[in-house]
């Protein structure tokens, strides 16, 4: 059964999706000076949920507008989490928009050899 979850902070918004997988898309525009505030509870409580579940995160960025560099930190310290446990993550982004190419390619270094934490750009 299908859950959805839908979290927002000004432009920012969080549509969560849980069936066989756990997908987190990002819509609207990461503007916030400090944005682990409203980040971190709930990509933690996805790591968590993931871990329980033994379920595959899907991080899709392809739709959001802008991130400031102050939205990379949370996610990629949810990658470094799952990267150290047992988790699966996948991130996907648009690699035509500059920024998001820019700001993506930097996550690679947390990809893992068994492709359980990948990156991706499209």
């Amino acid at each position: 059964m299908e859950q959805k979850n839908t979290h927002t902070i000004k432009s920012l918004n969080l549509e969560i999706t849980e069936n066989e997988y756990i997908s987190i898309i990002w819509h609207g525009k990461s503007t916030e000076r400090n944005p682990g505030n409203f980040l971190n509870p709930i990509l933690s409580e996805t790591l968590s949920r993931s871990t329980a579940e033994g379920k595959t995160i899907i991080m899709d960025f392809r739709e959001l507008e802008f991130m400031n560099s102050s939205t990379v930190t949370p996610v990629a310290k949810m990658l470094e989490q799952g990267k150290k446990g047992s988790n699966s993550i996948t991130v996907y982004y648009n690699k035509t928009k500059k920024w998001q190419e820019l700001s993506f390619s930097a996550l690679k270094i947390f990809e893992t050899d068994d492709d359980r934490i990948s990156v991706i750009g499209n």
